[in-house]
């Protein structure tokens, strides 16, 4: 799984892992699955209505200790970016594509 991968893990005490955009970018030596991109996905969407708004994507990037993404704007700004339909969502398209304009 992706998110193990990364050494990510939703641990039960509540503590955090913060890890730099280089360590992160390191992490992906071999492509994911179709199957490991909807796993992470799902980590992303925490309400589990097939779609990551900002606030999913403050609470995940707020939990791995990445400071560009705890503020509400600027996950706004991140979503807008790879919103295709402009909804204000990213659905499992757009996490797709997103996933391989990052790992190419």
């Amino acid at each position: 799984m992706i998110m193990s991968r990364l050494s990510i893990e939703c641990a039960e005490d509540g503590r955090d892992k913060s890890f730099s955009l280089d360590e992160f970018s390191a992490l992906f030596n071999e492509e994911p699955s179709l199957q490991e991109i909807k796993e992470t996905f799902d980590i992303f969407d925490g309400n589990k209505d097939g779609f990551i708004d900002a606030n999913e994507l403050q609470t995940v990037l707020c939990s791995l200790g990445l400071k560009e993404g705890c503020e509400l704007e600027q996950c706004r700004r991140m979503i807008k970016a790879f919103d295709e339909n402009g909804d204000g969502l990213i659905d499992s398209y757009e996490f797709v594509k997103f996933m391989e304009t990052c790992l190419c």
